[in-house]
């Protein structure tokens, strides 16, 4: 029991020693620091967060204007082949015509080269066209003749050896104009250069050749 009061007496002693000292000037100073650092970090964290929110409506901003930019472009595209193909009709119909002296007569308005699966074989779509102020039923036929390098020695090959062998030349029969589809197929090692085009008809005095760059037949 004895034991017990004086542990206890020391024990409220040094409780009362401890509240009645002093802090020391340190460690008020550093008190003092941490508070200063803890409101700076919180107006950091608050300047961060201020900082990542418009982040998010910046890049927000950005993807918008990236899809208003590529809506345009779509948009754009599409209006200039709209233009490139009424233009293209608007040739066509003036060479029917005859207007600006752009046709006398049959010609070729239009040829195209398409590859197809095979390395060798290729389709061609051959457009004719005829002035409309003549009103005449015309036919013929197309002679198709191919320059180009076979291992490396100039030939020019006929339709017989760009054809399938039992394939007639293409024959037109038209008043205005029509299309003509058919396929070449290449012998090996053959590396094509250009192609003529000669269009014979008993209605024509001589042949109408009209010769065609291999290489902008197929950028077309």
């Amino acid at each position: 029991m004895l034991l017990t009061l004086v542990v206890s007496a020391v024990l409220l002693f040094v409780v009362w020693q401890l509240s009645t000292s002093r802090v020391a000037p340190e460690t008020e100073e550093l008190q003092r620091d941490l508070d200063f650092v803890a409101g700076e970090l919180l107006i950091i964290k608050q300047r961060l967060a201020r900082l990542q929110a418009r982040q998010v409506v910046v890049e927000r901003e950005a993807d918008v204007l990236r899809q208003a930019n590529r809506i345009l472009r779509e948009t754009e595209s599409k209006r200039q082949a709209e233009l490139g193909r009424l233009q293209s009709e608007l040739d066509f119909y003036r060479r029917l015509a005859g207007s600006g002296g752009a046709q006398s007569g049959l010609d070729v308005y239009r040829a195209e080269i398409a590859p197809t699966e095979s390395r060798q074989v290729f389709q061609f779509i051959l457009t004719l066209t005829q002035n409309i102020q003549r009103a005449s039923m015309i036919s013929g036929r197309v002679r198709i003749d191919m320059e180009g390098t076979l291992d490396n020695r100039p030939v020019n090959l006929r339709w017989a050896q760009i054809s399938d062998g039992e394939t007639p030349e293409p024959a037109f029969r038209f008043k205005y104009f029509q299309q003509l589809e058919g396929y070449l197929v290449l012998p090996d090692g053959f590396d094509p250069l250009r192609i003529s085009l000669t269009l014979e008809s008993k209605n024509q005095r001589k042949p109408v050749v009209r010769t065609f760059e291999w290489a902008n037949l197929l950028g077309d």
